[in-house]
């Protein structure tokens, strides 16, 4: 699992080398009830971010495979975009 909180062309490099992998999409304080759990290719959370902002920024992203994720991660809910 590697942990993406400071640099944004890291996580970007890593998203779009890794397409078939996982991210976490949490708060900086890994509040376990805000945590989101999404395929790598997801449209909210890779790509070009919204205009302005950065993918890191206050959220943290966490990476891995689903199976690392989830038994790390058990609270994270499913991306209802991704993971319907």
């Amino acid at each position: 699992m590697l942990e993406f909180n400071e640099d944004n062309g890291s996580y970007e490099w890593w998203i779009a080398a890794n397409p078939d992998q996982h991210v976490i999409d949490a708060e900086r304080s890994l509040n376990p009830s805000a945590m989101v759990l999404h395929r790598a290719n997801c449209r909210t959370i890779s790509g070009t971010p919204p205009r302005g902002t950065t993918w890191i920024g206050e959220q943290v992203k966490i990476c891995g495979t689903r199976r690392e994720l989830e038994g790390r991660y058990p609270t994270a809910r499913p991306c209802a975009v991704c993971l319907r």
